[in-house]
């Protein structure tokens, strides 16, 4: 018997993810998850990602083998892209871009009267090392954590104009000529701020969340893309 788990799957919105003998797949990009065994019967529901289809190189280092309840999942669609199209995001062109629909993006959005483009739960942020200038979107190795100088923790938004990280105080960080450095980490992304003998770094992130963060940044200062001869 086949079933549905989402009408159309959360990566591409292209096919329904449906399943047979409880693997659920989705036809076109090659999405395939799994039910994970529950224990004691109260835990969510999770399922793991065992697998994605050509074109999601950097998405499948963030998503394949980890476990995610249904509304992670369906984040998906905010969060997790082709090779392609992240490519299309560090040029500055996000027509293939889906905005964030949670009340936290919204609100902000009234708050601040900027459109939020890019919305990343639970990160921890911290001063660390500097970083030379320039920027690196693909996520290579991890932060490590133990030098780091513990700040705040909260949720990250990325509007039209800068990054937000609303905690016991808000932090900005405006995308402009002033943001000269710029790295992916499989675990978070770090920012060089000119004129700040430290980075800042946002740490508690996936692979695919970090590639995407780090994407959109480069949209936005064309200064952070690796030079072409």
């Amino acid at each position: 018997m086949t079933t549905e788990l989402f009408s159309s799957c959360p990566v591409c919105g292209d096919a329904p993810l449906s399943a047979n003998e409880n693997i659920y797949e989705c036809a076109h990009c090659g999405l395939t998850i799994k039910p994970k065994r529950k224990l004691f019967g109260r835990s969510p529901q999770k399922y793991t990602v065992t697998a994605i289809g050509d074109g999601y190189d950097i998405a499948r280092r963030g998503i394949v083998g980890q476990t995610f309840t249904l509304p992670e999942l369906a984040l998906f669609s905010e969060q997790v892209y082709s090779d392609a199209e992240l490519s299309e995001f560090a040029e500055g062109n996000l027509e293939h871009l889906t905005m964030p629909q949670s009340v936290l993006a919204q609100i902000l959005l009234e708050q601040l009267r900027e459109t939020c483009f890019l919305h990343v739960d639970d990160l921890r942020r911290a001063h660390g090392p500097a970083l030379e200038p320039g920027g690196d979107r693909f996520p290579s190795g991890k932060i490590a954590t133990a030098g780091l100088i513990w700040k705040d923790e909260g949720n990250l938004f990325l509007t039209n104009v800068r990054l937000v990280f609303p905690s016991n105080s808000f932090t900005f960080m405006r995308m402009g000529r002033k943001m000269v450095g710029m790295r992916a980490f499989e675990n978070g992304v770090a920012i060089q701020m000119k004129g700040e003998d430290h980075a800042t770094y946002f740490v508690g992130c996936r692979a695919h969340q970090a590639a995407l963060i780090a994407a959109y940044i480069q949209g936005k200062v064309p200064a952070l893309r690796p030079q072409t001869a």
